[in-house]
């Protein structure tokens, strides 16, 4: 259970706070639109269904207060995800009831709450949130169709039972099919993005690496050839002092061992400066005819004995 309410990523908390303000700017664009459409119609503005429109509204703006309120109090992230688009979920049904249910043209705001899962909580979160929208959906048709509800304003109007079983069954299978397309392409297209920006912030890391080891490359090919002048000079001091002072076979023994050292110090320095600064290629005329020469004889040198060596007549000199 732990494992499941752990945070896909760790910019969830930001997702979420642009969640709240797209609630915030689709409530305000609904019941606006839903005003407007009212208003043209010449129809009663405060008429039950819109009624219900404003509690709707009102009722996810005070939650959406809620949500910008405890969200930095907030420890399992991911569950106070799903509890926020869950209950979306049910307002969204609430709306589709509200405006005609069977009839009503917001069944699509199911694929906004379905793809808002899908870029939070990745294809586990969009599979169930499809799951619930289409569970909502079926429970609200299916109670329409039964004449155990009829939705607001749409007495005199065709509802469900109105329509035949099959129309009835298709409309509510292209909306479950949709409902689950859309979270398997949505949550696709996710999962392809997370895993592009998780190769990038490897590829990144590893340049980083890369740049700090030729660096730190630099710098000690740097200190490489800096120690060289010094162990020159000490090598040359060492020889002077050998040839200036008397014999003395200890102190002769000493000054040997320092010079073998030094120059075996000034080797590993120039093996080491050889690895880290290679040297540049250089290009030389070579005399081709005698390299092919060269070959040839390498070749007949290395023939068994007791085997015919190839006559020098096969090979004559390229002239010019």
């Amino acid at each position: 259970m732990d494992t499941f309410w752990q945070a896909p990523d760790e910019d969830l908390v930001p997702k979420l706070k642009w969640l709240i303000v797209l609630r915030i700017l689709l409530a305000g664009l609904l019941l606006g639109s839903t005003t407007l459409l009212r208003l043209s119609e010449s129809t009663d503005p405060f008429s039950q269904p819109l009624l219900s429109l404003y509690l709707l509204a009102s009722a996810v703006l005070i939650l959406t207060v809620v949500y910008s309120a405890i969200l930095p109090y907030i420890r399992q992230v991911v569950l106070f995800a799903y509890i926020q688009i869950g209950l979306d979920t049910v307002f969204v049904t609430l709306t589709i009831l509200v405006t005609g249910s069977f009839s009503s043209p917001f069944a699509i705001l199911y694929l906004l709450v379905i793809i808002c899962a899908s870029m939070l909580l990745y294809r586990r979160g969009s599979m169930v949130m499809a799951s619930l929208c289409s569970i909502q959906y079926g429970i609200l048709v299916n109670l329409e169709y039964y004449r155990l509800f009829v939705p607001y304003g749409m007495e005199s109007s065709s509802v469900a039972p109105d329509y035949p079983w099959s129309f009835v069954l298709y409309k509510l299978l292209m909306i479950i099919t949709g409902c689950f397309a859309v979270a398997y392409l949505s949550s696709l297209l996710t999962e392809q993005t997370r895993k592009t920006r998780r190769e990038l912030a490897t590829m990144e890391n590893h340049v980083q690496r890369v740049e700090k080891m030729a660096a730190v490359g630099e710098m000690a090919a740097g200190l490489a050839h800096e120690i060289k002048n010094p162990l020159a000079a000490l090598k040359g001091s060492i020889q002077l002092l050998r040839e200036e002072t008397d014999y003395d076979p200890i102190r002769d023994r000493l000054m040997q061992i320092i010079v073998r050292e030094a120059d075996r110090l000034s080797s590993l320095v120039s093996n080491f400066l050889l690895f880290a600064r290679p040297p540049m290629g250089r290009a030389e005329r070579i005399d081709l005819q005698s390299a092919m020469m060269e070959t040839v004889e390498l070749f007949e040198k290395a023939v068994p004995p007791g085997t015919a060596s190839p006559s020098k007549e096969r090979y004559p000199r390229i002239s010019g």
